[in-house]
């Protein structure tokens, strides 16, 4: 049973998708979670559900693309619970088009919302923690595109590797300092990188964002059985959780 009671965690990405799930899912375990994106009505909106069984909920605006908020971001965290002691990196957005038709400005949102979030949130976690010297984790979700490419998500692609090769690098850092590094590398997931899509794949094809949720929590527990259990539960849904890469 994995106890995260008065932990504080940061999630990015929070407003929908899998960071949503993250976030209920770690409220029910009993942390102080911190939302944070950019639509502040669906952040309210998650903070008062939240509220109705973990009061300890913390809902902060922010452009993770942006260096500012994200200081203000986990400036207002440690206002409010004292310390950071896990970030959960889940903000991100995809993009299917071919490699001519794909504009100079879609190339650099895609890498923002993906890479440079990551970089900053990461960053500002990590000088917390060092700082007050909490054995914290870190957890980004990536996807299964930083480690295989297809045609027509090149942008994509390049920034899912782009965040594993970053998270590879942080680990051996971070480890220095007793902070643990893991990257999960789900397949398909129902969220809204399909709204877009002329012909959405079926939901039978698809993972659920709590699917991740539930690996999350394993990982930010620390326990190898739950890590275990988690993957071996999720593995046949096609979601793949390579922990520490």
């Amino acid at each position: 049973m994995v106890n995260l009671r008065e932990k504080v965690a940061v999630i990015s990405g929070a407003s929908s998708g899998i960071g949503r799930a993250a976030a209920e899912a770690l409220a029910r375990k009993g942390a102080f979670v911190v939302l944070a994106g950019r639509r502040a009505e669906r952040l309210e909106e998650l903070a008062r559900s939240i509220e109705q069984y973990n009061p300890n909920c913390l809902a902060v605006p922010t452009d993770a693309t942006k260096e500012d908020d994200v200081r203000r971001l986990f400036d207002q965290a440690e206002g409010r619970f004292g310390r950071v002691d896990l970030l959960v990196n889940s903000a991100g957005r995809g993009l299917k088009a071919s490699i001519p038709d794909i504009t100079f400005d879609q190339w650099h949102q895609v890498m923002a919302a993906n890479l440079d979030t990551v970089f900053l949130c990461s960053q500002q976690a990590m000088r917390r923690m060092i700082g007050k010297q909490v054995r914290g984790c870190i957890i980004t979700v990536g996807s299964i595109a930083g480690l295989y490419s297809v045609a027509n998500f090149a942008a994509y692609c390049a920034a899912k590797h782009a965040v594993t090769g970053f998270m590879r690098s942080l680990r051996w850092e971070a480890r220095r300092h007793g902070i643990r590094a893991h990257t999960i590398f789900p397949a398909r997931v129902d969220t809204e990188f399909f709204a877009d899509y002329a012909e959405k794949p079926s939901r039978n094809q698809l993972l659920a964002p709590s699917d991740i949720a539930r690996v999350i929590v394993a990982l930010a527990g620390g326990c190898p059985f739950c890590i275990a259990a988690a993957r071996t539960r999720n593995f046949v849904k096609r979601v793949y959780t390579f922990c520490g890469l």
